[in-house]
């Protein structure tokens, strides 16, 4: 069970699909019927197999395993401080 509640919700969803399809297709009372329940069965598992595969997390790990070095921090360049035109 904590297995899950570790997914997000998009795969929770899935697999509920997943089951409640399984459940449908089991209990169809014809053919025709079933066969459409199988369909959305491999349709629904194949989006739950691209979907766990390409989790969100992973490309931000990728992003950051392969970034370039560090750019090096620059001081900020001096502006002239603002001086009164009243006096002139």
């Amino acid at each position: 069970m904590d297995f899950f509640h570790s997914l997000t919700l998009d795969l929770k969803i899935i697999v509920v699909g997943l089951a409640g399809c399984v459940l449908l297709a089991l209990f169809a009372g014809d053919k025709k019927s079933e066969k459409r329940y199988m369909i959305a069965l491999v349709v629904l598992a194949a989006a739950g197999v691209y979907r766990f595969t390409h989790l969100p997390g992973n490309d931000q790990a990728v992003r950051a395993a392969t970034r370039s070095a560090p750019q090096p921090v620059t001081a900020a360049p001096k502006h002239k401080p603002l001086e009164s035109t009243f006096a002139k």
